[in-house]
């Protein structure tokens, strides 16, 4: 071998060499064993568009997805509305019943929810839930302290989310609305407590906090660090005071947004790249009765005047991360918008309720105010609503989708209508539907896919004799999650798979979003899930890493891959996907080895010229499929990058056990 060969392979700057491609080099790029795969990739035969949007995100609030995590507010039950039930509902002992019957678990462990009585040193007092004299009509409720003797300290303590992850030198900014009786006045101090609460990590003071029902705002600086901490309010004197809307934000948001979101979760959305962002869901977008569903009117504006929601998944919302935020968060992420309306009933898994006909046009009307507020001029009455909530430009919504897998006759006879409606108002806006309907056209049809690995390794070309002729395809959400633990490597490639079967067939498959997004780790609905995280750690699955590498590396074209010698596709072991950037010519190899044992493949290709004697390798790879990255140990599973020499029209590459690998070929 050359000393020219062997200074080539050393170049690379921050780039681990792979050595398994050095073995490669060593023992002369011309020796195959008699054992090894053929990829025959021909970049002359024809070939097929991928679509830009098919990789996108899909948002559902669910297992605390935003409130106590991407939505950056720290105060559990910060309106004191978690008691509040469904209009129809009411409790069957500790379940929630519909009047259609359906039953969901109490989401609370008493009134005042999240929050404490703090009383040291013979302080006594008591708090209490009350309804008298409400702040506003959309929250009646409110938090009253009664203080009978100070002690040492009284007040009330909020431990948040599973803990309130306070950073040192970090600012936070607490806001909240207080009345007294009789004009009394208190000075308050607000504390950045410790776990145990027995250290003060920062803390400050409010005077003259009395009266009537009055807003007051105060920023601490944390002297210490605790990923547990909590907030305590305390009171200086004897005396009755209520509170209401206790906020308390890091002043560190992403893009510095008032009312935003956790920078940590949602960079880790930002570096997916997404073409578009799908929210609110997902069931909730039904809810469990229709007074239940997302209603995005109750989610703009101050957050006083904001109503939240019992969730269907066991907890409570306060709608803070509302319709404003998430376009704001599609405009922030370069995404488009596509969000999914209610469809005139509420969730058709959950014993529907369906509004009567004559109601249909509401909830059409509902939609077409959405995207007046997302669309519309600043002097229509909702695009002037949008502009008031400091946002004059119109939002990138680009989709609408009709109801969330919606399977009735009834969706049948209501989606005409809405259709119509929006295509008539808003003609740029793709309507995306439920199902395949005879009834009126359908631009854009919603599959879901879930499943175990071997369902998605034999998905592979599911999507190969779909109809060319009939509507668009959006895999709205999927998953492999069965037989995958909380959601291992074994899942991932099976996702690679199924993903690379997406892109060979870009001219009907336009989107796709895995499902769902985020999980608190103490709290899951839902097993497995995209991105895991707790108040102060985030981890992405192996799942995550995947569509990273598809979306950063996205090809224009695919091009025609064939592995021999052929097998069933059951049987298969090696899937293989070539494709093109235009701008840069490069070849994109992607290939997928679900065996135990490592893979020696012999590439060939014909049509393009390989310019570059190194090619980069991007890797995902363990000896043990069932690995999962944690909180704990969110590093478990990382793509690594190397580098691959020598390259040209044919070399070989022995793809690792249980790994997919994508090799970058700079060409002409």
């Amino acid at each position: 071998m050359s000393l020219y060969l062997i200074k080539r392979l050393f170049v690379c700057h921050r780039l681990r060499i792979d050595f398994l491609a050095l073995v490669w080099v060593f023992s002369g790029a011309t020796v195959f064993s008699e054992s090894a795969f053929r990829l025959n990739v021909d970049a002359s035969a024809p070939r097929t568009a991928v679509s830009p949007s098919l990789y996108g995100i899909f948002f559902e609030e669910i297992n605390h997805a935003g409130e106590g995590g991407l939505y950056a507010e720290m105060v559990l039950n910060r309106d004191f509305e978690i008691t509040t039930l469904p209009k129809g509902a009411s409790w069957a002992g500790n379940l929630l019943r519909t009047e259609a019957k359906w039953q969901e678990r109490k989401w609370f462990g008493n009134e005042l929810w999240g929050w404490k009585l703090l009383a040291e040193g013979g302080s006594k007092g008591a708090i209490k839930l009350v309804t008298n004299a409400p702040l506003n009509e959309r929250n009646p409720h409110s938090m009253r302290l009664t203080v009978r003797e100070t002690g040492a300290r009284i007040g009330v303590v909020n431990g948040g989310f599973f803990g309130m992850n306070f950073q040192k030198g970090k600012w936070y900014d607490l806001m909240f609305f207080a009345r007294s009786e009789s004009d009394t006045s208190f000075t308050l101090t607000a504390t950045l407590a410790s776990a145990s609460g027995r250290e003060n990590l920062g803390s400050a003071t409010i005077q003259g906090v009395g009266g009537d029902w009055k807003q007051y705002r105060c920023s601490i600086q944390a002297t210490g660090t605790d990923a547990k901490g909590r907030l305590t309010i305390t009171a200086n004197h004897a005396g009755t005071i209520w509170f209401d809307v206790v906020s308390l934000f890091p002043r560190d948001t992403f893009k510095n947004r008032p009312n935003g979101l956790r920078e940590d979760l949602a960079q880790a959305l930002a570096d997916l790249k997404p073409a578009f962002v799908g929210f609110p869901g997902g069931a909730i977008v039904g809810g469990m009765n229709l007074d239940n569903r997302i209603q995005w009117k109750n989610s703009i504006g101050p957050i006083k005047r904001r109503r939240g929601t019992a969730n269907l998944w066991g907890y409570w919302t306060s709608n803070g991360f509302g319709f404003h935020e998430y376009l704001q968060i599609c405009e922030d992420l370069g995404a488009a918008a596509l969000w999914v309306c209610n469809p005139g009933f509420s969730d058709n898994y959950r014993n529907a309720e369906y509004a009567s006909p004559e109601q249909v046009k509401d909830f059409v009307q509902e939609a077409l105010d959405a995207l007046e507020y997302a669309l519309g001029p600043t002097k229509s009455t909702w695009g002037a609503q949008r502009a008031a909530n400091g946002h004059p430009e119109p939002f990138p919504l680009r989709y609408i989708e009709i109801g969330n897998e919606a399977s009735t006759a009834v969706y049948r006879t209501n989606y005409p209508q809405f259709y119509e409606a929006i295509h008539a108002k808003y003609p740029s806006v793709n309507i995306i539907s439920n199902q395949r309907l005879k009834t009126a056209p359908v631009e854009i049809v919603d599959d879901h896919k879930y499943g175990s690995p071997a369902d998605f390794f034999g998905a592979f070309d599911k999507y190969d004799t779909a109809e060319r002729n009939g509507p668009m395809i959006y895999v709205g959400e999927y998953g492999c999650n069965h037989l995958v633990g909380e959601g291992n490597l074994m899942a991932a490639l099976a996702e690679a798979v199924y993903l690379l079967g997406l892109e060979r067939n870009g001219d009907v498959v336009k989107m796709a979003s895995y499902a769902p997004l985020f999980f608190h780790v103490d709290d899951i609905a839902w097993p497995v899930n995209l991105i895991g995280f707790d108040s102060s750690r985030v981890a992405p699955r192996a799942s995550y890493y995947v569509q990273k590498i598809l979306s950063a590396n996205r090809p224009d074209e695919i091009l025609q891959t064939q592995i021999t010698p052929a097998v069933k596709r059951k049987s298969a072991q090696i899937f293989a996907v070539a494709g093109m950037e235009r701008k840069s010519g490069d070849v994109l190899l992607r290939v997928v080895n679900r065996a135990a044992t490592p893979q020696e493949v012999r590439v060939n290709l014909h049509g393009v010229a390989v310019i570059a004697r190194s090619a980069k390798v991007t890797t995902l790879s363990s000896d043990d499929p069932q690995i999962e990255n944690t909180v704990d140990y969110p590093d478990t599973i990382l793509p690594v990058d190397s580098i691959c020499v020598p390259v040209g029209n044919e070399f070989a590459y022995i793809f690792k056990p249980y790994s997919f690998t994508l090799i970058r070929l700079t060409a002409k």
